[in-house]
């Protein structure tokens, strides 16, 4: 669970003023797993690393259930307006042969302001892709996302990793979406320092109308991460809003851009681990 915090800032051509305060709560569930191991006594190789390779056989699964809560606090000029999200979905994780992970997910959701939930319109999207690991610190992965969000249809495609750049540090990159360097304090404390967009789409009451209102942000953050216990982490960031904005329909139901004034966002979260995943199994025994 996490809470945000954007103190307020004025739009840019004009003299309304917005700040946001949100807070959102994922909790997530095992459906299913298979783990298993062996040794094909059989197997041929080209060198040792390579024997090695093809003769381990590891077999592990997960399907984990989600189910996510946000609430988003909007003071505007006009008042208070409080945008409520609620989504349930489906996550996977198998590892195939030569150390490759395949992974999916599928959401369904609500997002709507409180006047409007008598008109929510259900929103959908899904994650496919295969993480491949070339070392302890060293892996990339590519994929497909696919969003259907109340006549926003976006399929994009991914990829993303992580390199290392001496014992301590990493560069990590998400394209299209985020670029980023990580540093590895210690077991239990890591930073990460980066670019990257950010964003929401919610239904929104225009006077008597239903209409989706669309913020979108380029932010450069620093974050924190500690692991107090084996199930207990803390988070924490601080983000500059470089460029921000809003869009909403006018009276020809084109999007008008309404700039912000450039701010800062700041959030505090906290992670409960309750053990037994596949990937933290994986991680742990596999690739260390």
């Amino acid at each position: 669970m996490d809470a945000r915090w954007t103190p307020q800032l004025a739009f840019e051509d004009t003299d309304a003023r917005y700040e946001e305060r949100s807070a959102t709560g994922v909790f997530t569930f095992p459906v299913c797993k298979r783990w298993s191991a062996g040794i094909d006594l059989h197997a041929k190789g080209e060198g040792v690393g390579e024997l090695l390779k093809n003769a381990v056989r590891i077999r592990a699964s997960q399907v984990m259930g989600n189910a996510r809560f946000g609430t988003r606090q909007l003071l505007l000029d006009d008042g208070t307006r409080n945008l409520h999200s609620m989504s349930l979905g489906a996550l996977g994780i198998s590892l195939t042969k030569k150390y490759r992970v395949l992974f999916w997910s599928v959401n369904a959701n609500v997002s709507e302001e409180k006047d409007t939930f008598g008109q929510a319109v259900p929103r959908f999207n899904g994650v496919i892709g295969k993480l491949h690991v070339k070392g302890v610190r060293k892996q990339f992965f590519y994929g497909l996302t696919v969003a259907v969000s109340d006549g926003l249809n976006v399929p994009l495609p991914f990829l993303g990793g992580t390199a290392p750049m001496g014992d301590r540090w990493s560069f990590q990159y998400v394209l299209p979406l985020q670029l980023a360097l990580g540093y590895k304090a210690s077991s239990d404390l890591r930073f990460q320092f980066g670019l990257g967009g950010d964003g929401y789409r919610s239904g929104f009451a225009q006077g008597d109308e239903r209409v989706n209102i669309n913020y979108t942000a380029l932010r450069v953050f620093a974050n924190v991460r500690h692991r107090l216990t084996p199930h207990l982490q803390l988070r924490a960031e601080v983000s500059g809003l470089a460029a921000h904005s809003l869009r909403l329909p006018n009276a020809e139901d084109e999007l008008e851009r309404f700039a912000i004034s450039p701010g800062v966002q700041v959030m505090a979260g906290v992670n409960v681990f309750f053990g037994g995943s596949t990937l933290e199994r994986l991680m742990d025994d596999v690739l260390k």
